[in-house]
């Protein structure tokens, strides 16, 4: 079997290289308990409450058995629930063109916005208080972001994004490599 070789080379096309981001930051929420004590603390109610429910089935109060079963499901449900019911999160991304934002709310629905970063201002309303708030903005709109952050967190986002912005606007972008 013979196979004719082609008189022009084959041109491979190369994979392209990925827009990669100049800055990236993730927000999300605070979590003052992982899984860990999360399985500590149900199985600490489990074994107190079972013994309290053990103790009123001995003296013949069993209708509190039940009660005191129905109470921890009811707290186990409820504590579960909320352990995984905040799943909002937002990224940020600064590429050479845009900033994109991305979140995801409290439903897990996710949605995407793409800004132009030159003209992208960074608003940090009410700095020194407790209720501040944080905004990006351009072109004379508003988008909150990082709602779920503490104040002192919020201010020192915002004095991050300020300065990754500045530097962007300079043109430090353009001489970095990937």
């Amino acid at each position: 079997m013979l196979l004719s070789v082609p008189k022009e080379p084959i041109v491979v096309p190369q994979p392209q290289t990925p827009d990669l981001p100049v800055f990236e930051a993730i927000l999300y929420p605070h979590r003052s308990m992982g899984r860990r004590g999360y399985t500590i603390l149900i199985a600490g109610t489990a074994i107190i409450m079972g013994l309290y429910a053990l103790t009123f089935l001995v003296i013949g109060a069993w209708p509190i058995f039940g009660f005191i079963g129905a109470e921890w499901l009811l707290f186990w449900y409820l504590f579960s629930r909320h352990l995984r019911g905040d799943r909002r999160a937002e990224r940020l991304r600064l590429y050479a063109d845009r900033l994109v934002l991305e979140r995801v709310d409290a439903k897990g629905r996710f949605s995407a916005i793409s800004l132009q970063p030159y003209w992208l201002r960074v608003i940090l309303q009410r700095g020194d208080e407790p209720d501040s708030s944080l905004y990006l903005g351009s072109h004379g709109k508003a988008i909150e972001i990082g709602a779920f952050l503490s104040a002192p967190e919020r201010r020192s986002f915002a004095t991050e994004l300020e300065a990754v912005l500045g530097r962007y606007r300079k043109g430090d972008h353009l001489t970095q490599t990937a």
